[in-house]
């Protein structure tokens, strides 16, 4: 417990007494007493304003400051947080543009890539299916040659058959060769 308030009671106590002994005070009147009763109340005045001042006044002043420089620093402190997150606000936008602008860069190249992997099928197709044309020229210009080439070489042994049936003579094999030679080249002579 404080000891103020009881020092308040003991300083207040003369000035009573001082104003309950007085006869000739006037009860109307707010000046009424004599020169000790107001000495007294000055004095108990003063000593009060001085208690009130270490006891009351300046603990109350201490947390008023105090409450203000809390509030102040709030105040600063979530001007900083505003402050910080203004500055992290613009970095998250910097990034997200940066980053649509990457996406933006890889579909564009992608789409690129596409075109020009889907050009590079379509010659490669393109050419497999000329090659292959080819092949089948070829082969079929060889198998059309053979098939001739037989053809003319029974046509050369049955014609022989029948020349030496009617010379009546037998053709040895070294003149069917030569003969058979001998037809694939006017034979091819005439094609050409």
């Amino acid at each position: 417990m404080k000891p103020w308030p009881a020092t308040l009671c003991v300083l207040a106590l003369p000035a009573a007494a001082f104003a309950a002994a007085d006869p000739h005070a006037e009860s109307g009147t707010p000046f009424a007493g004599s020169i000790i009763q107001a000495i007294a109340a000055i004095i108990v005045f003063v000593l009060l304003m001085v208690v009130l001042k270490k006891m009351a006044w300046v603990p109350i002043l201490k947390g008023l400051q105090d409450r203000e420089n809390k509030i102040r620093s709030d105040l600063e402190e979530a001007e900083d947080s505003a402050k910080s997150a203004t500055e992290t606000l613009k970095q998250y936008k910097a990034q997200l543009a940066q980053a649509q602008h990457d996406a933006d860069r890889i579909i564009e190249q992608s789409r690129s890539d596409a075109l020009k992997l889907g050009a590079q099928l379509k010659d490669q197709t393109q050419s497999e299916i000329t090659a292959m044309k080819q092949r089948a020229a070829n082969d079929i210009t060889r198998a059309k040659e053979q098939a001739l080439a037989d053809l003319y070489s029974q046509t050369a042994t049955l014609a022989t058959a029948v020349a030496g049936r009617i010379l009546q003579r037998q053709i040895n094999p070294d003149d069917q060769r030569e003969l058979i030679d001998q037809s694939l080249a006017e034979f091819k002579k005439h094609r050409n």
